[in-house]
């Protein structure tokens, strides 16, 4: 039955089965190719998606310990500026005291009976010293409770720095 196909039907048959079977395994061979292609992109975005969150985690790493470092520090501040404000306190204590006695001796009058007559005058001289005493005892309060917290703060400042700067 098959002599019944011209010669040259089978050789188009023959060239079409071959073109198609070509044509199938070309396309199978694509379509495993892309199917690599597929499998690496998919590989690469894994491998990217978890070196950033890697990097995230070592950042957020990071900003912990920077921020705990920086807690600490500000704490340390605080604790630091409550003493110096309980010594102020303790200083403005000890400087009422010490007024209040410049002040008593001031109005006392004077012992040597040889002054006696200029006791008025005196007592000025001893009312003005107590003043000068008062005010300096004052600036000097002043100045120590502001260079103290000027130390204080530079100190935390200082510290906040090279606590963020250490890698």
């Amino acid at each position: 039955m098959l002599n019944l196909i011209p010669s040259q039907y089978k050789l188009i048959a023959l060239a079409a089965a071959v073109l198609a079977l070509m044509a199938l395994s070309a396309t199978g061979a694509w379509q495993w190719q892309a199917n690599s292609y597929q499998r690496q992109i998919s590989d690469i975005r894994g491998e990217y998606a978890e070196a950033a969150r890697q990097a995230e985690a070592r950042a957020r790493s990071e900003e912990q310990r920077r921020q705990t470092a920086i807690e600490g520090i500000r704490r340390d501040a605080q604790d630091k500026i409550a003493a110096v404000a309980a010594d102020a306190a303790a200083a403005d204590d000890a400087a009422s005291r010490l007024r209040a006695r410049v002040a008593q001796l001031s109005r006392r009058p004077a012992s040597c009976a040889g002054t006696a007559d200029g006791g008025e005058a005196a007592g000025e001289a001893g009312d003005l010293l107590a003043l000068v005493s008062s005010r300096l005892d004052e600036a000097a309060g002043e100045l120590a409770a502001y260079a103290e917290g000027a130390a204080n703060a530079g100190t935390a400042c200082q510290r906040s720095y090279e606590a963020v700067k250490r890698n």
